[in-house]
């Protein structure tokens, strides 16, 4: 038995060699093919040795064995490594045989074909004939292999013959030449390709690592035979013969294969030296047969050995089978009876188990045939159908119950569980119940046991999941679109985006983003409610479906922010054609329960891939011309452009530098002094901020402002200059001979903080300043945008102490009710009304007016931004109290003020002599008298 089963094993390695690939096979195709070529030109070499001067070609070419066995064992992944090898071992011949260069070629492509031929003719006639077996598996595998082996070689050799016929220029014997090429071949053959399909060259090192005594004895016959071959070859030959059965007999495949390679090739090689020596081309062909032949008997009789022990083998294992079969069979057959009938008491249960759970089950049971004919139908059944159970056996489900989009698919799963031996399979169909509701039903199919073939059955097991599809769907829906306009929302219209990104650039095509927000949608809001705002983002998104096209896409973004994928445009002017339309379209009357209202848009466009190539980018160009839009004026639409990214890097880094700027220390106050028309002194200091930049120098607030407003700094930037500017009051108190008060201004954002009053009570309480000494400049417009809340703004600061001007005065169309209704303490004429005094008529006027009414009202009258003699001539003589700008004195730092204050105060005038001497009017004080 350990014999039988090293024999399998060994079978089982030799067959695995042959349907899996080598390590070196999958891993190192290159290095393998080299290792190939080189064997070819090594075996080639070897080939050299069986040829004496009377032939063109050796007795035996071994490079057709090493083809015939690759192509035999590894099948078409041989073929790239056997035609590599095939014209490198053709070279030899070519290169040591030939004298000329024609020669040469021709030796070479005689060899080549010598070698690739036959291998060819073999391996397609073997495996036409055997498929995949391996020849040294059977022996019947064996002998179809040498039929092959010699129909090819004879295919070979006999072309090449009537071509030597042909062209011989001497006597030539065409017979002899015809057998020496075809007995060339086969035994060329034979001595290589059985070694090389016995196993892997691991393999048989493994083997031969453990030689016998066996195994030295026989390799000392050999030497023995061959002693006795080098007197007397042609009697040697036959002594070989013993010597290959001897190994075909005790050894194993791999070890028998190569100990009868070896026995014939030293064999031919001592008939071949005796040859040279004086034995005739008849005794040589002769000996070359005879090898050929001992060697394919020897290989034959240890593969009919080896079948034969596999046989006997296969025999002891069935027997053994049988056995153990046969005792299980006895001790089954011992507890079958009880087995029975314990199963027809359990069956008997199991019946009616069965019936109370069909008929009592809250879910639809039905049986069915292979026609899909019902033939069980339970009580939920019915109640779900509105069939009794006479009424619906019988019938076909699927014609019957189901929609017709399931049908189809029903009868193709039922006829798969029958045909194709599943046993089990799910289906979700829409019915329509007795109560004419939808519903989804998942069917759980399964195969019952227990039937004949010819009365299979089915039984339909069904769950009713409406609910759960509807929810489903809800989330879906809830997940992919915006509730309230049916558009997409932000996540569905991002990956909409990025497909269509992707495709065009795939294509070599355009697609647009189109960013737009409602203009003044929260004033909307506002007044008019949420719901009137709800009405009219429907109208609008409904109206930008009637602008787009079915592939296109409409997405809200958010509040008021819609978006439009325009997929496949013919660049800026078919988007360009499309947003036309859009503000055409939404500047039409909406009806909303209110009455109806007229909405304008800011449109951005952002083309893809040309200003974008991912949808982040694409959708932030988009916003970034979007706000171009609305600074330009809303109501239009821009495109992006390289100058609007440039901008928006420029302030998001001019805000980050605000931030350190903030952080560091770099801002500061400037002050330029407020000076009494008629005596010249300083009656005030307004506050003006700079910010001490590292490398763009001194900036003003308007080059800042705006990005401070934007980013939410502004209300930090207010409160350090509430915070600087009264303790450095409390300063300029102590420098000065006189009170002066200081000035600061309050922009809209700081103006609305619901905090402002309390803000300015803390701060001066913390610097012990006196409220009177503080101004507060508030810009007319910013109050007639909120009347609503300006009155009680100002009385809380009035409360404090503080003083209010009214700056810009005479900018707006409101000037006089705010006069009437709101404390101010003085009003500054709006500076560009005096820069087209000295030259306009009726600017004078004008000012001469708002002069005038100031007075009557008991308010100080200052104007700013004199620059010019003529400017301050006509200010004086108009009856301006107060005067300021840079004629009289540039704002100066605030380390720069002590010295300013030191020269004023040592009788320096800041106040130019007036050319006219025009009697001014006593201003009034803060506390309006005269």
């Amino acid at each position: 038995m350990t014999r039988h089963k090293r024999i399998l094993s060994n079978a089982e390695q030799v067959w695995k060699a042959v349907q899996k690939p080598t390590d070196l096979d999958s891993q190192h195709h290159t290095l393998a093919w080299l290792l190939e070529t080189a064997c070819f030109i090594l075996l080639a070499l070897c080939s050299l040795l069986y040829a004496n001067n009377d032939q063109t070609y050796p007795f035996a070419w071994l490079p057709t064995g090493l083809a015939v066995g690759l192509l035999l064992l590894r099948g078409r992944k041989a073929l790239p490594g056997v035609i590599a090898g095939s014209l490198g071992a053709a070279v030899v011949p070519a290169y040591l045989s030939a004298g000329t260069v024609s020669d040469g070629l021709l030796q070479f492509i005689n060899a080549t074909v010598f070698t690739l031929l036959p291998a060819l003719i073999t391996w397609l006639t073997y495996r036409q004939a055997r498929r995949r077996q391996l020849p040294l598996l059977r022996y019947r595998d064996f002998l179809w292999f040498l039929g092959a082996l010699t129909l090819a070689s004879f295919a070979t050799a006999l072309p090449y013959t009537i071509l030597l016929t042909w062209s011989a220029s001497q006597a030539f014997t065409p017979q002899a030449t015809l057998l020496h090429l075809w007995l060339s071949c086969i035994l060329g053959t034979l001595l290589v390709a059985p070694v090389v399909m016995s196993g892997h060259p691991r393999h048989l090192t493994r083997h031969f690592k453990h030689v016998s005594f066996e195994g030295l004895l026989w390799l000392s016959s050999l030497m023995f035979v061959l002693l006795i071959a080098s007197n007397s070859p042609m009697q040697g030959l036959y002594l070989i013969f013993p010597i290959t059965i001897w190994a075909a007999t005790r050894f194993g495949v791999a070890e028998a294969m190569v100990c009868i390679t070896v026995a014939g090739a030293t064999a031919l090689f001592f008939a071949i030296q005796s040859g040279e020596s004086g034995e005739s081309a008849s005794s040589l062909l002769v000996a070359e047969a005879l090898i050929a032949m001992i060697t394919a008997v020897s290989c034959y009789v240890r593969i009919l050995l080896w079948d034969r022990d596999m046989i006997e083998n296969s025999l002891e294992d069935i027997v053994e089978q049988r056995t153990r079969e046969l005792q299980l069979t006895n001790f089954e057959l011992k507890d079958e009876i009880f087995v029975r009938q314990q199963a027809e008491k359990s069956f008997q249960r199991s019946s009616r188990h069965y019936r109370a759970l069909f008929e009592t089950a809250s879910n639809p049971i039905v049986v069915v045939d292979e026609q899909v004919t019902v033939r069980q139908w339970n009580s939920a059944s019915e109640k779900l159908f509105g069939y009794s159970r006479d009424e619906a056996i019988g019938r076909n489900l699927a014609n019957t119950f189901i929609k017709p989009e399931h049908r189809d698919e029903l009868a193709w799963k039922i006829l798969k569980l029958f045909s194709v031996g599943v046993s089990q399979d799910t289906l979700e169909t829409q019915v329509q119940g007795f109560n004419g509701d939808t519903y989804h039903i998942l069917w759980n199919l399964s195969l019952l046991p227990g039937y004949d073939e010819s009365q299979r059955r089915v039984i339909m097991i069904g769950q009713d999941i409406t609910e759960i599809r509807h929810s489903q769907s809800q989330l879906h829906y809830l997940a992919h679109y915006d509730v309230l306009t049916d558009t997409a929302n932000r996540r569905l219209f991002e990956d909409r985006c990025k497909q269509a990104i992707s495709s065009a650039l795939r294509h070599h095509r355009n697609c647009a983003l189109i960013c737009l927000d409602v203009d003044h949608f929260k004033r909307i809001n506002d007044t008019l409610g949420h719901d009137a705002g709800d009405v009219l983002l429907k109208e609008i998104a409904n109206r930008l479906r009637s602008c787009v096209r079915q592939e296109d896409t409409i997405g809200r973004l958010g509040g008021d922010e819609f978006a439009v994928l325009l997929n496949q445009v013919s660049g800026a002017d078919g988007c360009e054609k499309v947003a036309r339309n859009i503000l055409d379209v939404l500047v039409q009357p909406i009806s909303i329960p209110a009455g109806e209202i007229v909405v304008t848009s800011s449109i951005g466009i952002a083309l893809a891939p040309d200003d974008a190539d991912n949808y982040e980018q694409l959708l932030k160009c988009a916003d970034m011309a979007m706000y171009r839009a609305k600074k330009a004026g809303r109501n239009n639409i821009q495109f992006f452009s390289e100058d609007m990214n440039r901008e928006m890097l420029r302030q998001i880094t001019l805000e980050q530098e605000l931030r350190e700027g903030i952080a560091k220390g770099e801002l500061d106050l400037y002050y330029q002094p407020v000076l009494d028309a008629r005596s010249g002194r300083i009656d005030g200091l307004e506050a003006l901020l700079r910010w001490r930049h590292p490398s763009r120098g001194l900036l003003s607030p308007r080059e800042f402002l705006e990005i401070a407003e934007q980013t939410g700094q502004l209300q930090i930037l207010g409160e350090w200059i509430c915070q600087n500017a009264c303790l450095q009051a409390r300063a300029i108190q102590a420098m000065s001979s006189k009170p002066v008060s200081v000035r600061i201004n309050l922009s809209s954002r700081q103006y609305n903080h619901p905090q402002l009053a309390d803000q300015f009570a803390q701060t001066i309480r913390e610097s012990k300043l006196d409220p009177s000494l503080l101004l507060l400049e508030i810009d007319e417009r910013i109050l007639s945008d909120h009347q609503a809340d300006t009155a009680n703004t100002l009385k809380r600061l009035k409360e404090i102490g503080v003083g209010l001007v009214l700056d810009r005065f005479g900018s707006g169309l409101s000037s006089l009710k705010l006069l009437r209704d709101l404390p101010f303490d003085q009003v500054k004429i709006d500076q560009h009304l005096l820069h087209h005094a000295p030259h306009d008529e009726n600017t004078r006027a004008i000012i001469h007016t708002l002069v005038n009414l100031a007075r009557q009202l008991s308010l100080t009258v200052a104007a700013t931004g004199v620059e010019s003699a003529d400017q301050d001539s006509f200010l004086r003589s108009a009856g301006c109290h107060l005067l300021q700008g840079h004629r009289y004195c540039k704002p100066v730092a605030s380390a720069q003020l002590p010295e300013l204050l030191h020269r004023v105060n040592g009788g320096e005038p800041l106040l130019p002599e007036n050319p006219f001497d025009f009697p001014l009017t006593t201003r009034p004080s803060l506390t309006g008298k005269e």
